[in-house]
């Protein structure tokens, strides 16, 4: 601090220095910026006045220097504030980059390897360790450390002598100064002599404490804090989420091997079945088609006259012939179509003959309850892209049924119509979930209707399934196998279309079926890729 009195030296000061020059006393006090000067305060009277006193003086220099005091403090202030800004977003960066490792699928060793460095070095630690519990909660192990200080990988500690287990135990955060004597701690041989401080925090997976993660230091080391704790806490998100990502992992890997395995057994059953149903066919077919034949040849009488019983016999020996030698063939289409091997032969063809003719196969079932049966066909032809045996054998199928569950004297209808609706454009591949895209497209709706027993809602999901029958009297009563709405099912299926029923148990049913008039889709798919080439 410097006090100066002068007189002015020009009579008509610049602008700018007009106060200066006319200041007869002024103080100068010297600025600085920790030991370094920076600039000077200048304070001046320029009314001629008295010079600068004494005190006014010595309060410029206080003034001044709790000035400086405050710039200081400013100064550290906003220093701590750059360093823990950069420490954070050293800290961020870090648990991006460990959050890049764990989304990138790499192993769980050297995942755990980086999360036990990172912890070691963020909390500025000279070791750092991933432990988990082992050996039906006895014991914590190693599975991955960083640091010359840490146990060796691999290395088991008892649970209940040891930090990391009191740790995992009460789960709960530790910080400790003094390992040596801390009653949570128990001295380790390999750690004696060495370590002075710890932070732990508990992993957590599932509701379940699953192990620890831990730092340490030496006895020259620095002091843990409460933002250690939260930062390791964080670090230890990472490990669970390792550690359930590969669990996941390991356990899709199982079901994998499981399946396939299942997949392999099933293939060999399908396998078997396949074969034995063929073994059937012609162990059971060769001797029912003679049984049949001199059946209906002895009915003939051609060889002889037959008395009424002995026509009875024959008539039933014929009649539970024909049956089974129908159950082995459903038993066989079916047994085609699941193992992929059943083609339709497809061909043009009016769908009204299809039904005439099924209604003339099952006019004895009608004739001996009788039953009426009307038909509503449209005049013109319901040509249709199917395989005409196949599509006769649904309505014959549907027709039996009707007959079957309609009490005597009830009706049967069967009603056939060309219409529209939507239909997948695309033959299915068989995926899981797969939504087909449809299209509007025509189609010939069929349907059989009787005055039948009807159907129980309840019963309704038994339906269409293989060797699966309504669960009622009436049913029961009823000779059959299950058999004929599944194929049914599998036929239309197989042409692209659909089927389903209507009832109201007690009155009656409806079922009804729809196909695509121009074929399956992989018949439009092929006649398309024809049309472009």
């Amino acid at each position: 601090m410097v006090t100066a009195s002068y007189t002015a030296a020009t009579p008509e000061p610049s602008p700018g220095y007009t106060a200066l020059s006319r200041t007869g006393t002024m103080l100068f006090l010297a600025l600085f910026c920790g030991w370094a000067s920076v600039g000077l305060l200048a304070l001046g009277r320029y009314d001629g006045g008295l010079a600068f006193a004494a005190v006014s003086s010595a309060l410029a220099f206080v003034t001044l220097r709790r000035g400086r005091v405050l710039a200081d403090h400013q100064k550290d202030s906003l220093s701590r504030a750059l360093d823990a800004s950069a420490r954070r977003n050293s800290e961020l960066e870090r648990l991006r980059d460990l959050s890049a490792a764990l989304l990138a699928g790499n192993d769980l060793l050297a995942l755990n390897r980086q999360i036990a460095q990172a912890a070691a070095d963020l909390l500025e630690a000279e070791g750092g360790a991933i432990m988990l519990v082992v050996e039906e909660g006895r014991f914590v192990k190693v599975v991955a450390g960083a640091g010359p200080l840490m146990p060796a990988v691999g290395s088991l500690l008892p649970i209940d002598r040891s930090l990391a287990g009191h740790v995992i135990t009460a789960d709960e955060a530790a910080i400790v100064h003094d390992m040596e004597t801390d009653p949570r701690n128990h001295r380790h041989d390999e750690l004696n002599d060495r370590l002075q401080s710890a932070a732990m925090v508990p992993l957590r997976s599932a509701g379940l404490v699953v192990g620890a993660l831990c730092a340490y230091n030496r006895r020259d080391g620095r002091q843990f804090t409460g933002h250690d704790l939260q930062l390791l806490q964080t670090l230890g998100d990472q490990v669970v989420l390792g550690l359930d990502r590969t669990t996941v992992l390991e356990e899709l890997r199982r079901n994998e091997r499981m399946l396939a395995l299942k997949n392999k057994e099933l293939q060999r059953a399908t396998r078997l079945k396949s074969e034995f149903l063929a073994n059937m066919s012609h162990e059971l077919r060769t001797p029912l088609n003679a049984i049949i034949g001199f059946s209906d040849l002895l009915l003939t009488e051609g060889l002889g006259p037959l008395e009424e019983q002995q026509k009875e016999f024959l008539e039933a020996i014929l009649r539970n012939g024909n049956h089974l030698l129908g159950l082995i063939n459903s038993v066989l289409d079916l047994s085609k179509i699941e193992a992929g091997r059943m083609t339709l032969n497809l061909a043009r063809f009016d769908l009204r003959d299809a039904v005439t003719g099924a209604i003339t196969d099952t006019a004895s079932l009608r004739t001996a309850r009788t039953q009426d049966c009307a038909m509503e066909l449209p005049d013109a032809e319901l040509e249709v892209i199917a395989d005409g045996t196949r599509i006769r054998q649904i309505l014959f199928n549907l027709l039996s049924n009707a007959s079957k569950f309609t009490p005597e004297g009830g009706q049967i209808t069967i009603s056939a119509v060309r219409t529209v609706a939507p239909m997948p454009t695309t033959a299915s591949t068989g995926r899981l979930g797969e939504v087909p895209k449809l299209a509007t497209r025509d189609v010939v709706w069929v349907s059989v209707s009787d005055t039948g027993v009807g159907i129980r809602q309840e019963d309704m999901d038994k339906l269409f399934r293989e060797f699966s029958q309504v669960d009622s009297t009436a049913s029961r009563a009823v000779q059959g196998t299950g058999l004929g709405l599944a194929l049914c099912k599998r036929f239309v299926e197989m042409h692209g279309g659909q089927i389903g029923v209507e009832s109201i148990h007690g009155k009656g049913s409806t079922f009804w079926f729809l196909i695509p008039s121009d074929g399956p889709p992989a018949v439009r798919e092929a006649l398309q890729e024809a049309a472009v080439a």
